[in-house]
């Protein structure tokens, strides 16, 4: 998860956990297979561009670097989205069994009135839910 300067066999030396990497695999809809392994292989596993370019017959490094770079952008995206989510209020947790039942987890991209309204009315139905006998 870090991002530093000049790496060895990496332009940029940038890292994600196995966990990371596979948080951020559902947005990764539009790449191939190959693709998604290589950006895994630089990312998580340290493997150079360059090998990994060898390893899946690609003509250059740098066709490693775009995969890297699209699988990092989107990640930046989800780490933003979690870190505004945390500054509402919102918690996450691995599992949904903390939600009562009929309830889903979401993440919305709103304006911040509209964001407010939802948040009331999600108090207001959890206050009667809590109420009934």
């Amino acid at each position: 998860m870090t991002e530093k300067g000049k790496g060895k066999g990496n332009t940029k030396k940038r890292r994600m956990t196995a966990a990371e990497f596979e948080a951020v695999l559902p947005h990764l809809t539009g790449m191939t297979e190959d693709r998604i392994k290589g950006a895994r292989a630089a990312l998580v596993d340290n493997v150079k561009l360059v090998d990994i370019a060898k390893l899946y017959g690609w003509q250059k490094k740098q066709d490693v670097g775009g995969a890297v770079d699209t699988v990092w952008k989107i990640f930046q995206r989800v780490k933003e989205t979690l870190r505004v989510a945390e500054e509402s209020g919102f918690k996450y947790s691995d599992v949904s069994s903390d939600l009562p039942e009929g309830w889903k987890r979401v993440c919305l991209e709103a304006p911040e009135f509209l964001i407010d309204i939802f948040k009331a009315e999600i108090e207001k139905i959890k206050r009667s839910s809590d109420s009934k006998p």
